[in-house]
């Protein structure tokens, strides 16, 4: 399991996003592996703040746990929508899923 802060922010966010979004889900009515928009909402129910959302998001993408679907259309982009340089679109990797199932199975998600 993560232990330093960023891993736990990320892994956080992960379950958020797996929670918050059908198609991020394993097994959702779209289907497996859709990509999905991350909404503010996602970063608030893991506690983050735009500073720790953003390195944690870093974080799943360096580590291979979320990967990149599309581009932000604006980068200064800063309303109610998701903003992040990382990307606007994702997709949860087989290895974020593997992370997703650690967790839940230690009740840590």
């Amino acid at each position: 399991m993560p232990n330093d802060q960023t891993e736990q922010d990320a892994t956080r966010l992960l379950g958020a996003f797996s929670t918050n979004h059908s198609e991020a889900r394993m097994v959702s009515p779209h289907g497996t592996d859709r990509p999905f928009y991350p909404s503010w909402a996602d970063a608030e129910q893991a506690g983050l703040n735009r500073v720790r959302r953003d390195t944690a998001i870093r974080w799943l993408v360096e580590n291979n746990m979320l990967e990149r679907e599309g581009e932000p259309e604006s980068p200064l982009d800063t309303g109610e929508g998701f903003y992040s340089k990382y990307g606007l679109v994702f997709r949860i990797t087989d290895a974020g899923r593997e992370l997703l199932e650690e967790t839940s199975e230690r009740g840590q998600a």
